[in-house]
């Protein structure tokens, strides 16, 4: 993940992943509540309730609200999904129609749509999954519009000699309320960076 993709503290520990900091508050609020009951001391009672009315209001809050990385993160397992089914239609209907595809690093110049194109159609022919796994998925938000995705998959397609690891950073921008790929990033494929236009070996 490019270093500028970074969520701040409200963002990763309230709206995305909001259980450790809830489950911390209301530890808090157990022991206080605990040392009111060991000390018969109904002062204590009123810290301890809001305490934990502010677990429970971190919790609800997480719940509710949905980021643009967990949407973007969302929409990737839809688009990885589609690429195991062989719903290739579906995956080109989900570009962005000024998308890129980048090899190694999203720095790099990004090739045109149609080298995109190619290397999606190559799943539905050559290179068709057989199995896919996702070993990783991590998602920021870089604004309410946009997202990044770092994916990580062991896959087993028709041309492939066993389960091939890779590495991918998709680029997700929401216009007119819909999510499309704005850019796919070939990280790593069997632990190499791509080279050239021909990413998929």
């Amino acid at each position: 993940m490019p270093d500028i993709a970074r969520s701040g503290f409200f963002t990763n520990f309230v709206l995305e992943n909001p259980w450790p900091l809830a489950g911390l508050f209301t530890i808090v609020a157990g022991t206080i509540f605990w040392l009111a009951v060991q000390r018969d001391d109904r002062r204590l009672v009123i810290p301890a309730a809001l305490v934990f009315a502010v677990a429970a209001v971190i919790l609800a809050v997480g719940l509710l609200v949905e980021t643009s990385g967990e949407a973007a993160a969302d929409r990737t397992r839809e688009f990885v999904s589609a690429a195991s089914d062989g719903r290739i239609d579906e995956m080109l209907a989900g570009l962005d129609p000024d998308a890129t595809l980048h090899v190694g690093r999203i720095e790099n110049p990004g090739l045109p749509i149609e080298d995109l194109r190619r290397m999606i159609d190559a799943l539905g022919s050559r290179h068709r999954i057989e199995q896919n796994t996702i070993t990783l998925i991590n998602s920021v938000g870089t604004s309410s519009d946009t997202a990044l995705v770092e994916l990580a998959c062991l896959t087993r397609t028709t041309s492939s000699i066993g389960t091939v690891p890779s590495r991918w950073l998709l680029e997700w921008e929401r216009g007119s309320g819909r999510w499309l790929v704005r850019s796919i990033t070939a990280i790593s494929i069997a632990g190499r960076t791509p080279t050239g236009r021909q990413v998929l070996p």
